[in-house]
């Protein structure tokens, strides 16, 4: 039976930055990953949130020594080519009005390493099969098939789309979200803008929203492209999720233009059915971060932010807890993480409705209005000095109406 403080299943960004902040409070940290790393993985886009809490931690000068290619904000795109720019920069005064766009194979690769140099114990090829809450122990698998026991003083779970303990545990429940599909490629060779746009992300409406697709260009010159709809939407074509890529490029004026020349350098993925909810956040002894709690929807690119707040926010709290001081765990990470969630939850919703294209394509927006839109869908869903954190919903609504 190995012990440690903290044994952290998953090495993605929410394990690894929590495994950060943890080591550098002193306590021994255990990382169970199933995967070996290098790995694929989509979200490739990040939110200027991101950045501070990488900033936070040190950690901020590592990711732009990786010279990825820097994101300035989002651009809405509809069937009629008609652009909307989301400048991040244009914000409520946060300090960071840029992100990355990331291969998260090099960038989650990159935060595992940083775990590993400040004292992290990192596994590979680790699978958990079991966890016995009342002792606060981990049976796994290593890759040679032979079983492993962990015993630590706190479990965090930071299994991503794995979502190890919610299975062992029972806490999945249904997503309130139409289930949908991703179906997703790289590709070389399409049309990029000049200057400081190159690094925007697209967000392309299809077919009146029925689909939408990101574009998301890297450093090296490849591309992440990929399309978001219901999963009935795509089944009633009857094609292959090949075809069904190359129906919607082929369907769309601004699509077949931008990429008439580009080639796919990767086979086509899908994902389905991708948005998750839980029962609760925290037990006796663990907690959840990341996509392990809940994830929403790729549009506004909110996983890694959430990510990457959920294990900021829990490393705090577990050091509090470990050092013998009293964590309301309720109040401090689970009330504070919906704060967030839900702002986000509440701009898909608009967004699916068609409320937020009325909202971003109206020409009469107040400064403050476009300002705080920008900080949203540039991560900061916590600030409550935004006109949207509040009562999300009936301002949205209200704006729509009124436009």
């Amino acid at each position: 039976m190995e012990k440690c403080d903290v044994l952290i299943i998953g090495g993605g960004p929410s394990g690894s930055v929590a495994a950060c902040k943890l080591l550098k409070e002193g306590f021994s940290v255990i990382i169970l990953e199933k995967l070996d790393f290098p790995r694929f993985v989509i979200g490739e886009s990040l939110l200027p949130r991101c950045n501070q809490i990488l900033d936070d931690n040190g950690l901020i000068d590592i990711i732009q020594d990786q010279k990825y290619m820097v994101k300035g904000g989002a651009i809405f795109i509809n069937e009629n080519k008609e652009e909307q720019y989301i400048d991040f920069r244009k914000n409520l005064g946060q300090k960071w009005g840029t992100s990355f766009q990331v291969k998260r194979e090099e960038f989650d690769n990159v935060l595992l390493q940083s775990a590993q140099k400040l004292g992290a114990d990192v596994r590979h090829g680790y699978e958990v099969l079991d966890y016995d809450n009342e002792k606060n122990q981990i049976t796994a698998k290593d890759k040679k098939g032979q079983i492993k026991e962990f015993e630590a003083r706190f479990v965090l779970d930071a299994s991503g789309y794995g979502r190890v303990l919610p299975k062992l545990l029972d806490l999945d429940i249904p997503s309130d979200l139409k289930l949908r599909n991703a179906i997703f490629t790289r590709v070389k060779g399409e049309f990029r803008r000049e200057g400081d746009a190159e690094g925007f992300i697209d967000i392309v409406i299809h077919d009146d929203n029925q689909a939408w697709l990101w574009v998301i260009p890297f450093s090296d010159g490849t591309t992440s492209f990929g399309v978001v709809c219901e999963e009935e939407y795509f089944k009633k074509t009857g094609l292959s999720k090949e075809e069904f890529f190359d129906k919607v490029i082929g369907e769309h004026s601004y699509l077949k233009e931008k990429f008439k020349d580009a080639q796919k350098i990767a086979p086509v993925g899908i994902i389905n059915g991708y948005s998750a909810a839980i029962k609760k956040m925290t037990g006796k002894g663990y907690a959840l971060s990341g996509n392990a709690t809940e994830f929403l929807d790729p549009v506004f690119s909110s996983g890694v932010t959430l990510a990457l707040e959920s294990s900021n926010k829990v490393a705090e709290l577990i050091s509090k807890e470990l050092r013998g001081e009293t964590v309301d765990w309720k109040k401090e990470y689970e009330d504070y993480m919906m704060i967030g969630i839900n702002v986000f939850r509440e701009f898909v919703y608009a967004w699916y409705e068609g409320k937020l294209r009325k909202i971003f394509y109206t020409k009469n927006k107040s400064e403050i209005i476009q300002k705080s839109i920008s900080s949203i869908l540039s991560g900061y869903v916590w600030d409550e000095n935004n006109y949207f954190v509040k009562d999300t919903r009936e301002k949205i609504n209200a704006l729509a109406g009124m436009v």
